[in-house]
């Protein structure tokens, strides 16, 4: 999967009460993502993922602290949505990022590798 096979396919599975496309919604969960995940944490996952995806996450410095109510919010806040929105945003994001690592790599041991709250929503 490339990068714009993924933005489609966040598109495609985003309400219509979201007012962001795949590609904005992809790079603001990745930014809040980057700013919580240890770097171990986001270059495991980012090399699983399309480069300029990945890429997102590269330049992580976060201390492996992820809440799913703190991600949400920030979400919320970066795109100016509601929290529900936000949350089911980023689900569909995380449901395209299990699908794009899938075929290439055990799920079990990415989500292992994550903070609890993020393999949480990846499931």
């Amino acid at each position: 999967m490339n990068a714009d096979d993924f933005y489609r396919r966040v598109d495609a599975r985003l309400p219509d009460t979201i007012e962001a496309d795949g590609r904005t919604i992809t790079h603001e969960l990745f930014s809040a993502l980057a700013a919580r995940l240890k770097p171990d944490e986001a270059a495991e996952l980012g090399a699983e993922l399309p480069e300029e995806i990945g890429d997102l996450l590269a330049p992580a410095h976060g201390d492996g602290t992820l809440s799913r109510d703190e991600l949400i919010e920030d979400l919320a806040a970066r795109l100016d949505l509601d929290d529900d929105d936000a949350e089911t945003g980023a689900i569909v994001v995380l449901s395209v990022v299990r699908e794009a690592i899938e075929p290439t790599v055990e799920i079990e041991q990415v989500l292992e590798s994550l903070p609890p709250d993020l393999a949480q929503l990846m499931q």
